[in-house]
């Protein structure tokens, strides 16, 4: 079994409504796709994607890396070869996550196909059928921030995360608003996306350390460690970190430094799921939970999380790769995966489990 074929393409669809984080707005997606072909013409899907003021690169950068360079240097090679498929593309270049987790999904997604099984078979197996999900409240108004939680509620999410990060006043508002609309068995969780100085952090923290939240998500920017383990020192709120966590050894490097005690895991920040799995199993053996995190997905790559999360333990909550339709205006498969009375089902077609539309990756397809 030999990659014969790979392609990278861009893919731009319009949002329902513009996402507002701490750093900057999402008004369309930045997806890439990665189709691969093996020699006995099957193919495999995967997807990367990125948020320029987050993770550094955008749409453009994120094509050239697959399309002139990992692309390229994958060809002839065996894709049920995991480690090695990972080997060869980080000594083309470093870095680069996320183009290399939509490599990892189109080979996971075509060995499932020449299999016949379903992705988590080929992962660990399934524990679950159906996946926790968490819904979002953006940097919204604070006095319409209870409005779209009773929304989420209403539609059978059990976990809310409230996006904060920018005006301190607005943001305490703006979760205390929310928190006052839920009910018994609700969590609540917020995400600061690195947009707070330490003094800030402090403020916004110490107004709303009483909640009984799950957890606070990297309030401080990627590099501040210290910053981080003196808020966890000092909160009875669990700190929980994305941006400075995308390989295994960030992983360890925040947990000895009591930076955090929660890890956010997403598939296509941290290079796919094989790499996904390392961070989890080295926090799981420290004793530090991991969450699934999504970067406004597709279906395609909310199917590979999906199967991530059944097939990996050590994972736990609500994950949060919401998108699809419950975000874009389309999506790009025949039957777009979806939330559920706060729950989203594994697939258990073969591979991915979802179905490229032809006509609609044609309608969204872009020049790069």
């Amino acid at each position: 079994m030999k990659i014969t074929k790979a392609e990278a393409i861009a893919v731009s669809i319009p949002l329902l409504k513009p996402f507002t984080i701490a750093v900057g707005v999402l008004k369309a997606s930045t997806q890439v796709l990665v189709k691969l072909t093996d020699d006995q013409g099957r193919i495999g899907w995967g997807e990367g994607s990125t948020f320029l003021e987050v993770y550094g690169y955008d749409q453009a950068s994120l094509y050239r890396a697959l399309s002139d360079y990992l692309l390229p240097g994958i060809i002839g090679l065996d894709p049920r070869q995991a480690e090695n498929i990972h080997f060869v593309m980080d000594k083309i270049m470093p870095h680069n996550l996320m183009a290399k987790a939509a490599v990892d999904l189109a080979c996971l997604d075509l060995c499932g196909q020449a299999s016949g099984q379903p992705l988590h078979v080929l992962i660990g197996g399934k524990r679950m059928d159906r996946v926790p999900m968490t819904g979002a409240v953006d940097m919204v108004d604070p006095d319409q921030a209870g409005d779209f939680a009773r929304e989420l509620l209403e539609q059978g999410f059990k976990h809310i995360k409230v996006k904060i990060g920018q005006d301190a006043r607005q943001d305490v508002a703006r979760v205390r608003n929310v928190h006052a609309v839920l009910g018994e068995g609700v969590e609540l969780r917020v995400d600061g996306n690195a947009g707070y100085s330490r003094s800030q952090a402090r403020d916004v923290f110490s107004r709303l350390d009483d909640l009984g939240m799950e957890w606070i998500e990297q309030p401080l920017p990627a590099w501040d460690l210290k910053g981080h383990a003196e808020l966890a020192r000092n909160l009875k709120t669990p700190i929980a970190l994305d941006e400075s966590v995308y390989t295994p050894q960030e992983a360890r490097s925040c947990l000895e430094q009591g930076a955090g005690s929660v890890v956010n895991v997403k598939v296509v920040k941290c290079g796919g799921i094989r790499r996904s799995q390392k961070i989890v199993s080295l926090c799981h053996a420290s004793g530090a939970p991991c969450f699934l995190g999504g970067n406004l997905d597709f279906s395609l790559s909310m199917a590979g999380a999906a199967h991530f999360y059944s097939s990996t333990p050590g994972v736990v909550s609500g994950a949060e790769m919401l998108g699809s339709v419950m975000v874009y205006e389309d999506d790009v498969v025949t039957e777009p995966l979806l939330v559920k009375n706060g729950f989203l089902e594994v697939p258990d077609k073969p591979g991915l489990g979802v179905t490229i539309d032809e006509k609609k990756l044609a309608k969204y397809r872009i020049d790069q």
